[in-house]
């Protein structure tokens, strides 16, 4: 079990950890963390969804508990957080937006893969395919269109309607949108993809992970880590609550074995960095998302280590 914790979690506290190196030594100075940014919000995380929908085989989708299960358990918490940012402690739309995504958004390619391989073998991968489906396909791109909402109701006086409609508009021309649905629209079509094709957007959507936790540590480089209420609710929402909610649509649809495994460890898992990258991108609630998802990564070694035992136990 220790192995396969380090495993998921090590890689990402080194990187991390070399950005800080970085920037405290000035070898690359803190303010190019935006181009990072840059970097992986518009071409390689882009790259990285459209070459994991691409994955996705129509019978992928066959199973409609677990679909359900996977959709309702990353998007539970999603709504929760949003909620209690933005009705209780009076967030903007944007932030609450991202607050949201950061209570949701599970590094499952990453931090997951290696977790879920350990505990249901090869089959683990499914979970990545499906969970990786939502976020690309529901997740990201209703953030994108909030956050858009959001910054263009602080700056327009646009009537209701037609801020929503620019909005929905901006965001579906973003990269992080539209690739990730062709995508899908082509895998779920059973139409096959050239190998030289995946080849090209492995090699450029590889460097998403490793950019985007690079940059994360040159971003709280000179950060004072401090454990808020924000950072609070966000870390127990992703690391505690998400595992909860996947535990109960699990017991309700009578997903036991390897399914029901893989949904409820997939909810463990702590949030993936790239809604660090994308609230540097968009200059909204950067410093909280960066120190919530190092925070979330760190509770992750207990929370995946308790999440690994009950697995084997009750589901």
């Amino acid at each position: 079990m220790t192995q396969t914790i380090l495993a998921a979690l090590l890689p990402v506290v080194f990187v991390v950890a070399l950005g800080l190196l970085a920037a405290k030594y000035n070898i690359v100075p803190k303010t190019s963390a935006p181009v990072f940014a840059d970097f992986v919000v518009r071409f390689a995380l882009p790259l990285a969804l459209l070459n994991g929908v691409l994955k996705t085989s129509p019978s992928a989708i066959e199973n409609v508990p677990y679909l359900i299960s996977m959709l309702v358990g990353l998007m539970i918490p999603y709504a929760i957080g949003f909620a209690i940012m933005r009705w209780l402690f009076h967030r903007s739309l944007a932030e609450s937006a991202l607050a949201a995504l950061i209570c949701a958004f599970p590094s499952m390619a990453y931090s997951g893969l290696p977790v879920l391989e350990a505990v249901v073998g090869q089959q683990g991968i499914l979970a990545v395919i499906v969970g990786n489906l939502v976020t690309s396909i529901v997740m990201i791109p209703l953030t994108l269109v909030l956050v858009q909402i959001g910054q263009r109701g602080n700056n327009t006086g646009e009537g209701t309607g037609a801020l929503i409609a620019k909005s929905l508009l901006d965001a579906v021309k973003q990269p992080l949108v539209w690739l990730p649905v062709i995508g899908a629209i082509v895998a779920l079509c059973g139409v096959h993809t050239p190998s030289l094709l995946e080849l090209s957007f492995n090699l450029i959507g590889q460097a998403a992970a490793g950019v985007a936790l690079f940059t994360l540590g040159l971003l709280l480089y000179g950060q004072r880590l401090r454990i808020d209420r924000d950072i609070t609710v966000n870390v127990l929402l992703k690391d505690v609550g998400q595992p909860a909610a996947m535990f109960v649509l699990v017991t309700l649809f009578g997903l036991h074995g390897a399914p029901g495994r893989e949904l409820f460890l997939t909810g463990a898992i702590p949030t993936a960095t790239a809604v660090s990258m994308l609230a540097l991108r968009y200059r909204v609630y950067a410093d909280e998302a960066a120190a919530s998802t190092l925070v979330g990564t760190l509770l992750s070694v207990a929370t995946i280590t308790v999440a690994i035992v009950l697995s084997a136990r009750i589901i």
